[in-house]
């Protein structure tokens, strides 16, 4: 449980930071996640049926801002490269208003460096690694 209403603040701080960045009028924001979903599912399975309740709770009460949340979940396969592809194909083809995800330190720093590069909101879900948020943060 308290997993589950961490996870829900975590998405809603995202939301509500990425949609002031936003300023969109479309009636739903759009959240690219990615992770290693293949390469650690005990894990990681639990951790997008949280996502996927929270959002459903969050919309179930209003949305955000009076804005539903879609969740748009990619797997990374636990490959830098293939995680900068995935967060490429998030922002520009799907059109994702936040991303948000990575679970291994190696994967989070690429997302990192692609947001910062791109100028992209990212909140990186569970950063194992200092460097995301202190020497190489995308502030």
């Amino acid at each position: 449980m308290k997993f589950r209403q961490t996870l829900l603040h975590t998405v809603v701080a995202a939301v509500i930071a990425g949609t002031a960045l936003i300023g969109s009028a479309q009636d739903t924001i759009k959240i690219g996640e990615l992770n290693s979903y293949k390469a650690a599912p005990a894990f990681l399975g639990p951790y997008k049926n949280g996502m996927n309740l929270a959002i459903e709770q969050i919309n179930a009460s209003g949305g955000v801002l009076g804005k539903k949340l879609e969740l748009i979940s990619r797997d990374d396969n636990a490959n830098p490269g293939d995680a900068v592809r995935v967060a490429e194909e998030l922002v520009s083809r799907d059109n994702v208003d936040v991303l948000t995800g990575t679970f291994l330190s190696n994967i989070g720093l690429a997302v990192t460096d692609f947001a910062k590069q791109k100028k992209f909101f990212f909140l990186a879900a569970e950063p194992l690694t200092d460097k995301i948020v202190w020497q190489e943060g995308n502030r």
